[in-house]
């Protein structure tokens, strides 16, 4: 039987790494990336502004425009039960902005069915 703590590391990972490079990069249905990552009633902060799931899809197509290549690199990462918090890195290359490199601060709650909930994240452009 699998423990809430390892369906949890899971769910971050996916968040952080495969739905980060398959936002910007692939060419599958935006929505059925954010239904499968995240819950219908997910919140998600960042930096202080909330994002509908609307918005969440509407980012990949400008983000699938201007970037050419996007790495997460994971720092750090934290798990108890639901909850996660990790300290990660994400470096892109960008039509217009060139080479961009974002560190992040993100926390989350993770549902039964393995899906964020929650997402509050920090960023500062390195």
């Amino acid at each position: 039987m699998t423990c809430m703590s390892d369906i949890t590391e899971r769910a971050a990972r996916r968040l952080l790494v495969d739905y980060t490079l398959e936002m910007a990069l692939s060419d599958e249905d935006p929505a059925r990336i954010v239904d499968r990552t995240v819950t219908p009633d997910a919140i998600w902060t960042t930096d202080g502004t909330d994002l509908t799931r609307d918005q969440l899809v509407a980012h990949a197509a400008p983000a699938r425009k201007n970037v050419t290549a996007v790495q997460m690199r994971i720092d750090d990462l934290l798990v108890e039960g639901h909850r996660f918090a990790a300290r990660c890195c994400l470096t892109s290359e960008h039509r217009k902005l060139g080479h961009v490199v974002i560190d992040w601060i993100v926390m989350g709650e993770v549902a039964d069915d393995g899906r964020v909930r929650r997402i509050y994240q920090l960023g500062h452009t390195a």
